[in-house]
């Protein structure tokens, strides 16, 4: 019996000193791997565990940020160095917030505006010198408890992922007529080259209205292979979606006992257009190919009539207002109303959008407005003190970067899709110096059209075609049309090699490079060109005729 307890005794010494021995080992070990990982990936031993996605995407890493968006985009053309903002909630009230590009596709030192206690305003800017293709990487947010940021706030970490895409003018799609003056920024610019021995008549449509009705259209909008035409005035009103090949009908939407139907606007698949008076007004989105509506939201306004909607980024904005005018956002998809801000003037006219900021010309004042939450940014006056009316029938124009041109004060047209009543001057922003650059002598008449540091109008007071040079306002050059061309009107559109303007009986495109016509067409009106490089003449020098032509110009 006691040789049985004696071996259990030593059994269990022997187990407890193996014990020590390994545990020691075990220790030793991880005392040795440690600082060798730590040493080899520090972000790994820091982040592994705080993931909400696959270890890697900084993006899916555990914070209490927020940033909107949560991803940034942003597309430039060869040596273009536009900026996206992003807004930004902080956990902690009284924090720091402090922001880095992860690498060389933005600017180091991003513009940090502090809003309020926790919300933070984060501008960044493209890069100097990208080459064409897509660059990518995360814009860092990283919050702390000193400004120095010695003291991270634990969670406090986000990477918000960016992509820049820079293009080559050479290389790009020509893209679609999508809104009022072609895009967002209103430009009228179309990056192609026409050759006016090419040019042909294809066809043209007339709306079918009844004798006692008036048969207005207004200016149209395109996608591949459609053309968008809306009624304007009295009678029944509907929206149609032409054959861009014959202008053959593909469908119609109409509107029964609507006071007033609006230009359409037509971007990723939709077609979009405003009715307006009292308890019709609203936004409505139809499927581009089939017509079938997508949404149906409302807005403020009293009889008014507006611009085609501005579509930029995953929302559609359009002017409205009971009171006074403003923008209202929505979203492009779902319709849900975003944000909505009140300035000036309350009809005739529509926001300029680009990546960060809203423009909107109230009457008397350029007004800017955060993309993503509406925020007011900044109210540049008009110094010239316009008369300002209750119609602006313009909207801003961005040109180069800090560049925004704008008439100066409000006029009337009689319908929404007639011309203007009369001539205003063209004046010029900077929004980064939050003054107005300079103002034309001359009033125009025709809405503008800008391209490579050019703005080009038409002016009644004197005849003349003029290229102003958009950072002085100087005219460089002008063409004044035969004796039988008594007036311009409508709007100009500008190629790489042609500027399109109408007169009270003749469709003019003159060559940049002899500043003298090369080609003409017998019918005057409100222009715009499809992706396809078709012509779209909206009949009428002063009002419109109802007619379409369509003219392939290649």
């Amino acid at each position: 019996m006691k040789s049985i307890w004696f071996w259990l005794l030593s059994l269990s010494v022997a187990l407890l000193v193996w014990w020590v021995s390994v545990g020691g080992r075990r220790e030793t070990v991880a005392q040795e791997t440690t600082p060798a990982l730590r040493a080899a990936s520090p972000m790994l031993t820091r982040r592994t565990n705080e993931f909400d996605g696959p270890p890697g995407d900084l993006s899916s890493i555990r914070t209490d940020l927020v940033a909107t968006p949560s991803r940034l985009q942003v597309r430039c053309l060869l040596g273009g160095r536009p900026s996206a903002v992003l807004s930004v909630a902080l956990p902690l009230s009284g924090s720091f917030l402090q922001a880095r590009p992860t690498n060389g596709g933005l600017d180091e030192g991003p513009t940090i505006t502090q809003i309020d206690d926790r919300h933070f305003r984060v501008e960044v800017r493209v890069a100097e010198g990208l080459a064409e293709g897509t660059h990518v990487g995360y814009v860092e947010l990283k919050t702390c408890r000193d400004e120095a940021c010695v003291d991270e706030i634990p969670r406090g970490t986000l990477y918000v992922p960016f992509e820049v895409i820079v293009e080559d003018p050479a290389n790009i799609a020509l893209g679609e007529w999508e809104t009022f003056q072609r895009d967002a920024g209103h430009t009228g610019y179309v990056p192609a080259t026409f050759h006016p021995r090419a040019f042909a008549y294809k066809w043209e449509w007339q709306r079918p209205t009844p004798v006692t009705t008036q048969g207005f259209i207004h200016a149209v909008s395109t996608a591949p292979g459609l053309v968008f035409v809306s009624d304007d005035g009295a009678g029944l009103l509907a929206l149609r979606a032409l054959r861009e090949n014959d202008g053959g009908l593909v469908w119609e939407q109409t509107f029964p006992n609507y006071p007033a139907l609006n230009p359409p606007a037509a971007a990723n698949g939709k077609v979009y257009a405003a009715t307006t008076g009292h308890q019709q007004t609203f936004l409505w989105a139809f499927h581009a190919g089939t017509g079938a509506p997508v949404f149906q939201n409302s807005f403020a306004a009293q009889w008014s009539d507006v611009m085609a909607p501005t579509i930029r980024d995953g929302r559609v904005y359009t002017n409205g207002g009971y009171y006074g005018g403003g923008v209202y956002a929505y979203s492009d998809t779902a319709g849900d109303l975003q944000w909505s801000m009140f300035s000036g003037d309350d009809e005739m006219t529509t926001p300029a959008v680009d990546q960060s900021r809203v423009y909107h010309y109230d009457g008397t004042a350029l007004v800017t407005y955060d993309t993503a939450t509406g925020l007011k940014l900044s109210s540049i006056s008009d110094p010239y003190s316009p008369v300002q009316g209750y119609a602006h029938n313009g909207a801003p124009m961005l040109g180069r970067a800090d560049s925004v041109t704008s008439f100066s004060g409000g006029t009337y047209s009689i319908f929404g899709s007639a011309d203007l009543s009369s001539a205003r001057p063209l004046i010029n922003f900077s929004v980064a110096n939050n003054a107005a650059r300079w103002r034309t002598a001359r009033a125009y008449m025709t809405q503008p059209a800008t391209a490579k540091g050019i703005v080009y109008a038409g002016s009644n007071t004197p005849k003349s075609f003029d290229a102003i040079d958009e950072a002085t306002g100087q005219v460089l050059w002008s063409w004044v049309p035969q004796p039988s061309d008594v007036r311009f009107h409508r709007n100009v559109v500008v190629t790489d090699n042609l500027v399109f303007v109408s007169t009270n009986r003749v469709v003019y495109a003159l060559d940049l490079a002899t500043r003298q016509p090369v080609w003409s067409y017998p019918a005057p009106g409100t222009l715009a060109i499809s992706a396809s490089g078709t012509l779209y003449i909206v009949e009428g020098a002063s009002q419109s005729t109802g007619r379409l032509i369509a003219i392939a110009l290649k």
